[in-house]
């Protein structure tokens, strides 16, 4: 079985963040996002009804407790649900985030979704118990979204999707973050969600949903479409003021202007075979740099260059450019 607990990853947003995928390969979920580091959607859903869960939760408390067991408590700063796919999809995910806060109390939990199912009452109810939710909103607009986000059939349109993240915030004791993907295209037609137009709509909705937190990021892993790339840091700067007047109270992490460096923490010394599972745990659900592999691993960065190395001769991974150097992307 492919593992559900991986990392833990450096997250620019929320630290060293040990993940807990819900979904598992291949990758389900009810956007294809253009920028999706993943690749496509295989598993093209709209509702927890449609997906088929083979993931209990005694199994992934055993995972929890034996990587606890390996990297120590005071290694990670969040667990986090997200993967390869939206967590929301998985209609265990409350037995398992209550599972995980009595497993681990001492550290908070968030949740990384897309937003698409926040309309259902169930859904809702789950995520209040997380102590972070990341909500994904890279459009405001209805063309935009559909541009840059390519819901599946029978997903709720942005102005409901919306109007969801406000009716959860009511109530809601933890931290509400918004994630907005700026993404810019060498395709003249593209419609980028930051062009005057497409901006007004995501300003307008950010200062209506007054948010704790937000995360301005723009591509800079390998991403499906080959014709998105980033945006420039003017760009970020110009958004980011945009947004600072219309959510004066909102806390704004920026992809470019990572506030916290992470150390690797020393581990024991695993085998050969153990490490390459590992380096697999983490490229399913994210393309990662070497650097970030041994930040992750514990691991000196010249063994897992070679270890990575010897994967890709393999065949195993692949290598891609990506805005900060050279990422490895699983290949099955």
């Amino acid at each position: 079985m492919v593992s559900i607990v991986y990392g833990p990853v450096p997250s620019w947003r929320l630290g060293r963040s040990l993940g807990v995928d819900v979904t598992l390969p291949p990758k389900a979920c009810t956007f294809n996002c253009v920028y999706c580091q993943l690749g496509k959607t295989v598993r093209r859903l709209s509702s927890p009804k449609e997906f088929n869960s083979t993931i209990r939760v005694e199994e992934l408390i055993r995972q929890l407790e034996h990587k606890m067991e390996s990297i120590g408590l005071a290694s990670i700063d969040f667990i986090t649900f997200s993967g390869t796919g939206e967590p929301t999809l998985n209609p265990d995910l409350g037995n398992m985030i209550s599972a995980v806060k009595r497993f681990v109390p001492s550290k908070p939990v968030a949740v990384l979704t897309n937003s698409s199912l926040l309309y259902l009452d169930e859904v809702r109810s789950v995520l209040s118990n997380a102590d972070l939710v990341s909500f994904k909103l890279d459009a405001a607009d209805q063309w935009t979204f559909e541009e840059i986000n390519r819901p599946v059939e029978n997903v709720p349109n942005i102005g409901e999707i919306i109007d969801s993240i406000m009716k959860f915030k009511v109530g809601y004791q933890g931290v509400l973050a918004l994630q907005i993907m700026l993404v810019d295209s060498f395709r003249p037609n593209f419609r980028v969600n930051f062009s005057e137009e497409a901006l007004s709509y995501l300003i307008e909705s950010v200062a209506e949903i007054q948010p704790d937190q937000i995360q301005l990021n723009t591509p800079t892993r390998p991403v499906m479409e080959k014709h998105i790339k980033p945006v420039n840091s003017t760009t970020l700067s110009i958004v980011e003021e945009r947004i600072r007047k219309a959510s004066p109270n909102s806390d704004i992490i920026r992809v470019d202007k990572e506030k916290i460096v992470l150390k690797s923490i020393s581990r024991e010394k695993r085998p050969l075979e153990e490490l390459r599972e590992e380096i697999l745990a983490l490229l399913r659900r994210r393309p990662c740099r070497a650097v970030d592999i041994s930040i992750s691993l514990g691991v000196e960065q010249r063994e897992i260059e070679a270890i990575l190395k010897s994967m890709v001769n393999e065949g195993v991974i692949s290598e891609a450019r990506g805005e900060r150097g050279i990422y490895y992307i699983f290949s099955g």
